[in-house]
């Protein structure tokens, strides 16, 4: 697999679109018009397999790399078995990184790489 920063296509807004429960594809897009990075994934073939986003948010005493959102498939791989370990060399520097998910299964996962419950986001529309 390669991955690299990419330019916002219709394909890699699909691929983002796959993984938002509540956001909305065009915050994901504004983040990367203001200082967010999309990067793709190709497999061995060279075609579009996954695509995410991030960012670094700098506060009082740490820095957090954000996994702002990803998506993507590829039959046969686990991308994100696959892709969080490349993902976590990217935050070079940083204290922690930080993701939002609502898929109990992801937590589960994640779990399983290190990655521990450390907020839980809840959320009421008015």
């Amino acid at each position: 697999m390669i991955v690299r920063p990419a330019a916002w296509t219709p394909a890699h807004e699909a691929l983002i679109a796959l993984a938002l429960a509540t956001a909305d594809i065009g915050d994901i897009r504004f983040q990367t018009d203001h200082g967010a990075v999309l990067f793709e994934v190709l497999d061995d073939g060279g075609d579009l397999a996954a695509a995410y986003v991030l960012r670094v948010d700098r506060q009082v005493g740490r820095t957090v790399g954000v996994v702002v959102a990803a998506g993507g498939s590829l039959p046969g791989v686990d991308l994100t078995e696959s892709i969080m370990p490349h993902i976590e060399t990217q935050f070079y520097g940083c204290d922690a990184i930080r993701l939002h998910t609502e898929r109990v299964g992801l937590v589960k996962k994640l779990g399983r790489q290190g990655f521990k419950t450390a907020e839980i986001i809840l959320e009421k529309e008015l």
